[in-house]
């Protein structure tokens, strides 16, 4: 039954998290952790892992769509892999349920930012500039960092600071797809010493995953606009909070 439910599962995860061009670490971290596994040891790099390849699959959908502004991705993309494992290196230093706290303070915040993100208007042609890109590199520093530490991956911290800096959700959505692709693999490797899991399941849930994430991007491409992007992230960030509250005052 566990290699049914979990690919299955991973594949809807994946779906979601490719129309928002994350990497599926933001929300399987909280989901596998209701299954009762350890966090340090088998839900962060297994996470990681699957982040890293549903991230490449969501970027591979965008690309195709010609919706990713590369002139931001490939500097973010290199900040964010090198400053990733300081994250985990921190982490080593921090009791589990400070971690899923601050985890939890991290998605209200985000959630409250895009669900009132300005009106923004729907186009492949963006007006960026290079200081904004640079901001969006500062930022990216200090994300990398954060994210490793939380073990879920940088995406669901930098698609809303893209947003934040004046990128349209969708466009947004599919540049930070190509961001988050290293950074994962690199703080994977961070855990691998420590890493406890299952080898048939994290095969089986990373094929399933990475087809998800593909058809998920696509879905954004073709047919979700930028307003109704952020209402969705804003929406799934308040419910993994209060999903990880409730665990944490029960437990």
């Amino acid at each position: 039954m566990t290699y049914l439910l979990f690919p299955l599962l991973l594949f809807v995860l994946s779906f979601i998290s490719g129309m928002l061009g994350l990497g599926v670490a933001f929300v399987s971290t909280p989901v596998l952790g209701l299954f009762g596994f350890d966090l340090k040891h088998v839900i962060m790099p297994w996470s990681l892992l699957l982040n890293g390849l549903t991230a490449i699959s969501s970027a591979v959908a965008f690309a195709r769509s010609q919706m990713v502004d590369w002139r931001t991705a490939t500097p973010l993309l290199l900040i964010t892999t090198l400053v990733a494992p300081l994250g985990v290196w921190i982490l080593r230093f921090v009791p589990t349920n400070v971690v899923w706290w601050i985890y939890v303070g991290v998605l209200l915040f985000l959630a409250y930012r895009m669900a009132f993100a300005p009106k923004q208007e729907d186009t492949h042609l963006i007006a960026i500039n290079d200081h904004t890109r640079l901001k969006a590199a500062l930022l990216s520093a200090m994300i990398g960092i954060f994210a490793g530490f939380l073990g879920v991956g940088p995406g669901f911290l930098m698609m809303p600071a893209l947003v934040m800096l004046g990128y349209t959700a969708r466009i947004a959505a599919a540049t930070n797809s190509v961001i988050v692709t290293l950074p994962s693999f690199s703080a994977f490797v961070a855990h691998l010493t420590d890493a406890q899991f299952n080898g048939w399941i994290v095969g089986m849930t990373s094929i399933t995953a990475v087809i998800g994430a593909y058809y998920g991007s696509m879905f954004t491409a073709q047919r979700v606009k930028s307003k109704t992007l952020t209402r969705i992230f804003a929406l799934a960030l308040v419910l993994l909070a209060i999903q990880r509250v409730f665990l944490l005052i029960s437990g």
